[in-house]
């Protein structure tokens, strides 16, 4: 939450001592506690938070109001449906139905794919528009976002130096300031973020600027003119956040390229600098959670949080109960 929307939150707030009744009717704090409760964790987190602030009658009715609210406002939504084909990443392509034939891939599990399109059914049923977007520039997100990322991890810690910033290695012998900024780095920098400094000052080389993080740059531009387009027909464009479940610790180390496909489908918001969040959207292969994910466009955050806190009420009410309340019990020993 921005200082000045908890600025103001607070002052509303304030305004509750002078009497609970005519607090509730205020509709200005209406809309202001729900632009920014889902921050912290949607509608079970805005429950807590009203709970402990204005206790429990009132809260209770304002809490009430929210979630019908945001199932209310579903009902008026146009939402492009963001499908991930991970063989040819073109992650934002929406459909015009609610059969999301796009997302047959080799590389997109069962049941990642089944959890999205009953959320789209959900959304459906609940009155939601669905409408057809085109963002042909997202098939480049992922080759884009990898030269961007480590030109820029490249230029930036180029300050670890082991004399103005982070710790400091001496070598054995003669501790010369090129011996000993080697030494820092080598113990300081893990084997992914050398991979991105290699990578990223190579493209940022003289002869290879214009070619690499050049086109990059304009790969990026791309991506943000196609959001724009996509904005202006839905309110909100959704998809699955990950093609895959979780992975295990260390499983894809001698695979990054596998790693870096996973975020496929997050990239382009990155790129354009575009609010994002992720919900639960059920559980998929293993028994592992998969994700929704809720794109908005630039300065929407209220917008993009409505919309997730809707749809976490729909799956809610038809699971009967949260998905933290499907993780099983963890052992101590």
């Amino acid at each position: 939450i921005s200082l000045w929307r908890s600025l103001k939150l607070l002052r509303e707030i304030s305004a509750l001592y002078g009497g609970p009744q005519s607090a509730f009717s205020s509709l200005r704090l209406l809309r202001l506690i729900f632009r920014n409760l889902f921050i912290a964790g949607g509608l079970e987190a805005g429950d807590s938070l009203l709970q402990n602030i204005l206790g429990g009658g009132i809260a209770g009715k304002i809490s009430a109001k929210l979630s019908e609210g945001a199932i209310n406002g579903l009902m008026t939504a146009r939402i492009g449906l963001a499908a991930v084909k991970v063989l040819r990443p073109m992650p934002f392509v929406a459909l015009p139905e609610p059969t999301v034939a796009q997302l047959a891939s080799d590389g997109f599990q069962a049941g990642v794919k089944a959890r999205f399109d009953e959320s789209i059914q959900l959304l459906t049923d609940a009155g939601a528009q669905i409408v057809e977007v085109d963002c042909p520039s997202f098939e480049y997100a992922v080759s884009a976002y990898y030269l961007i990322l480590p030109a820029e991890a490249s230029s930036n810690l180029a300050r670890f130096d082991s004399v103005r910033f982070g710790k400091r290695v001496l070598p054995e012998g003669s501790p010369t300031i090129e011996r000993v900024m080697a030494a820092t780095r080598e113990a300081g920098f893990g084997p992914e973020v050398k991979r991105r400094i290699i990578l990223g000052t190579y493209a940022l080389s003289s002869g290879y600027y214009d070619a690499y993080y050049g086109s990059a740059q304009k790969v990026r531009t791309l991506i943000q003119q196609d959001f724009a387009k996509a904005f202006a027909a839905a309110d909100v464009l959704i998809s699955p956040t990950a093609p895959t479940t979780a992975f295990k610790f260390g499983e894809k180390l001698d695979d990054p390229l596998a790693m870096y496909l996973n975020d496929i489908a997050t990239i382009p918001a990155n790129l354009a600098g575009i609010p994002g969040v992720s919900i639960p959207n059920g559980l998929a292969e293993n028994d592992l959670p998969s994700g929704l994910q809720i794109l908005a466009p630039a300065k929407k955050d209220g917008q993009m949080y409505s919309a997730a806190a809707g749809i976490e009420k729909l799956h809610n009410d038809k699971w009967g109960q949260r998905m933290i309340d499907f993780a099983p019990e963890l052992e101590v020993s």
